[in-house]
C-alpha cells in the first residue's frame, strides 16, 4: 500500500475477517437460532397473558415458555464461546503475520518507522481487533436480527402503532450514525498518537543511561507526555461524542415507550388491539431495548477496531525482503567477494558510495580504511543483503548476490556489526543464534577463538549466564567477542568485521587479532580497521574517500604513496603508529 494511502474501513474489515468466514458463519447460525428463540418468547408470553385473562392456561404453554428461555441461554453461551474463540484465533493469526512481516521487512522499512510505533501496532492494535472489531461486528449483526425481527412481529400485531414507534427510533438512529462517524475519526487520531507515545517512551528507555547522565529526565518526560496528552485529547473527543450518543439513544427509546403506552391505550380503548396483543407488543419493544443500545454503541465501538485494523493493515503491507534466486541452488565458483561499479545512497540525491570496485582476497585479511562517513559500514550492509545497490553488482564466487536467496547468502557471509548487539538471554543462546545446530565442541572452539574462554569459565553459570536486555549485564568488549564468536560458529565463506575490536582492551584485541589471522587462513575476512595493528597485518588494504575507492595496496606501499592514508595513520592512530614504526626501524 503506497505511503499515505489507506484502505477504506469496509475493505479493511472484509480483508481481516475473510479467513474466519466459516467460524463466523457457525457462530452466526447459532446467534440466529438464539434470536429466533428470543423473538418467539413475547408471542408465547402474550398467549399466557391471554390464557390467564380467560382462565384457560394450559400446562404445555408454560413448558414451552420455560424451554424457550432455557434454550435461549444455552444458545447464547455457545454463540459467545464460538465468537470468543474465533476472536482469540484472529488476534493470534494476525500477530503471527505481523511478526513475520516485521522481521522480514527490509531495513529501509524499519528506518522509515519508529520502533515504538511498530510495537504498539503489533501488540495493542492487534488486541483491539478482537474486542472492538470482531465482537462489535457480531454485536451489530445479532442486534440487527433482533431489531428487524422484533419490528416484523410488532407490525404483525399492530402496523399503525409500529409506524409511530419506528419514527421515534429513526430520529435517534440517524443522530447516532452521524456521531459514530465522528468517533471513528477521533479514535484514528488516538491510535496514531498512542503510536507516537510508544515510540517516544521506547526511545527514552533504550537510552536510559544517557538520559540520566545528561540530566535529561524531565526533558524526556515532557516530550513523552506531550504525545500522551495528544492521545488523551483525541480519546476525550471520542468520549464526548460517545457521551452525546447515549442521550440520543435514550431519547428515542424513552420517547417510543411514552408513545406506545399512550397510543396503545387508545388502541385498546377503541378495540383495535386486545390486551394479549398489547402485552406481546410491549415485550417486543422491551426486548429491543438492549439490542438497540448495543446496535448504536457498537457503531462507535467498531470505529476503534477499524482504526486499529487500518494500522495493522499498514504493518501487513510492509514489503518482504526475501528474494528467491533464479537458480534454486546457485553454484559458487569460489568465495571471492567482489564489488563492481557499486553506487548507493540512503536518500535520493545523497550518494554514500560512488562507483566502488574492488575484490577481497579469497584467503586472507582485507582491511577497509577511510575517514568517518565514507561508506565503510555501507559496503558490508550491501554485501549482507540488508540493502541493494542502486547501480553495479556485488558478487560472491562470481554469482550476483541480488539473485541469491537471502538465507543462503547470509549463511555464506557472516557479518559482525559495529555495535555488536546481543539479545536478552544466555551466553549460549546468543552464540547459537546464527547456527542453532552447532555442537558443544564447535561452541568451545569459537569461544576460544574469540578469547572468551577464560571469562566464561570464571562465571558461576558458565554459558548459561544471562547477558541482560541488549547485553546490559556484560561489558562492551564481551558483547563484541560474543558477536564475533556467534559468526565464527556460522563458519561462513566470508567474515565481515565492522570495527569489531573497537571496545576490546589491548590484551583481548591482541588475542582476537591472532584469532582473525587463524580464521583468515581458510576463508576471506574483510575488516573495517579500527586500529593500525589490524591494517599492518592485512594482506590487502582498500582506502575509501568520499564514497570512492582511492587506493588499494599493502601498508608499506600505501604509506609511501598515498597522502590520505598517511594522514589517517598519523591523525587517527598516531600513538600506535609511532610504536610500530619504531619497532620496524629498530
Amino acid at each position: 500500500m503506497p505511503t499515505g494511502e489507506k484502505r477504506s474501513g469496509t475493505r479493511t474489515v472484509l480483508r481481516l475477517l475473510a479467513p474466519y468466514r466459516g467460524r463466523l458463519g457457525a457462530a452466526g447460525i447459532v446467534g440466529l437460532a438464539s434470536a429466533i428463540v428470543s423473538l418467539i418468547q413475547p408471542m408465547v408470553v402474550g398467549d399466557v397473558v391471554g390464557a390467564l385473562t380467560s382462565r384457560t392456561l394450559a400446562a404445555g404453554t408454560l413448558v414451552l415458555l420455560v424451554s424457550l428461555f432455557l434454550g435461549d441461554i444455552v444458545l447464547r453461551v455457545i454463540e459467545m464461546y464460538l465468537l470468543g474463540r474465533c476472536g482469540a484465533m484472529m488476534v493470534l493469526d494476525t500477530r503471527r503475520s505481523v511478526v513475520h512481516r516485521l522481521l522480514r521487512a527490509p531495513i529501509k522499512a524499519h528506518r522509515e518507522r519508529q520502533r515504538g510505533d511498530l510495537f504498539v501496532g503489533a501488540v495493542a492494535d492487534t488486541d483491539l481487533l478482537h474486542g472492538s472489531l470482531m465482537m462489535g461486528m457480531m454485536n451489530i449483526a445479532a442486534s440487527l436480527v433482533l431489531v428487524v425481527g422484533g419490528v416484523a412481529f410488532m407490525v404483525f400485531i399492530d402496523p399503525l402503532l409500529t409506524l409511530v414507534t419506528v419514527a421515534c427510533l429513526t430520529v435517534a438512529a440517524v443522530g447516532s450514525v452521524f456521531v459514530a462517524r465522528q468517533v471513528r475519526k477521533a479514535m484514528a487520531q488516538n491510535r496514531e498518537a498512542v503510536g507516537r507515545f510508544g515510540a517516544a517512551l521506547q526511545r527514552a528507555l533504550i537510552a536510559i543511561g544517557t538520559v540520566k547522565v545528561s540530566r535529561a529526565e524531565d526533558r524526556e518526560a515532557e516530550l513523552v507526555l506531550t504525545h500522551a496528552a495528544d492521545a488523551t485529547a483525541a480519546d476525550m473527543k471520542a468520549v464526548r461524542l460517545q457521551a452525546a450518543m447515549t442521550p440520543l439513544v435514550n431519547l428515542g427509546i424513552h420517547g417510543s415507550f411514552a408513545v406506545v403506552f399512550t397510543f396503545g391505550a387508545a388502541r385498546i380503548a377503541t378495540g383495535a388491539l386486545d390486551t394479549a396483543g398489547f402485552a406481546s407488543y410491549l415485550l417486543y419493544l422491551f426486548y429491543m431495548l438492549t439490542p438497540l443500545i448495543t446496535l448504536f454503541t457498537s457503531f462507535a465501538q467498531i470505529q476503534l477496531g477499524v482504526a486499529a485494523g487500518q494500522r495493522v493493515e499498514g504493518l501487513l503491507d510492509l514489503p518482504d525482503e526475501r528474494v528467491t534466486s533464479a537458480a534454486a541452488d546457485p553454484v559458487f565458483a569460489s568465495s571471492v567477494l567482489e564489488y563492481e561499479s557499486v553506487s548507493f545512497g540512503y536518500a535520493d540525491g545523497k550518494p554514500v558510495l560512488r562507483d566502488v570496485s574492488f575484490a577481497a582476497l579469497e584467503r586472507g585479511l582485507t582491511a577497509v580504511v577511510g575517514p568517518s562517513g565514507t561508506g565503510k559500514t555501507t559496503l558490508f550492509s550491501l554485501a549482507a543483503g540488508l540493502w541493494r545497490p542502486e547501480q553495479g553488482k556485488i558478487r560472491l564466487g562470481g554469482v550476483d548476490v541480488a539473485s541469491v536467496d537471502l538465507e543462503t547468502l547470509r549463511g555464506r557471509i557472516g557479518y559482525v556489526e559495529q555495535d555488536a548487539p546481543v539479545l536478552d538471554g544466555t551466553i549460549r543462546e546468543n552464540l547459537l543464534y546464527a547456527n542453532p545446530d552447532a555442537t558443544d565442541e564447535q561452541i568451545r572452539h569459537a569461544v576460544e577463538l574469540a578469547h572468551l574462554a577464560e571469562w566464561v569459565d570464571g562465571l558461576e553459570d558458565g554459558l548459561e549466564t544471562k547477558v541482560g536486555e541488549s547485553g546490559a549485564a556484560i561489558s562492551g568488549g564481551q558483547r563484541q567477542r560474543i558477536a564475533i564468536a556467534r559468526m565464527l560458529l556460522l563458519e561462513p565463506d566470508v567474515l565481515l568485521l565492522d570495527e569489531a575490536t573497537s571496545q576490546l582492551d589491548a590484551e583481548a584485541e591482541l588475542a582476537l587479532r591472532k584469532a582473525v589471522a587463524e580464521v583468515s587462513r581458510d576463508r576471506a575476512v574483510v575488516a573495517v580497521a579500527h586500529r593500525l595493528s589490524t591494517v599492518v597485518e592485512a594482506d590487502r588494504i582498500v582506502v575509501l574517500d568520499a564514497g570512492r575507492v582511492r587506493a588499494i595496496g599493502d601498508h608499506q606501499s600505501l604509506l609511501a604513496g598515498d597522502d590520505l592514508y598517511q594522514r589517517l595513520v598519523a591523525t587517527q592512530l598516531l600513538p600506535e603508529a609511532t610504536v610500530l614504526t619504531a619497532g620496524r626501524n629498530s
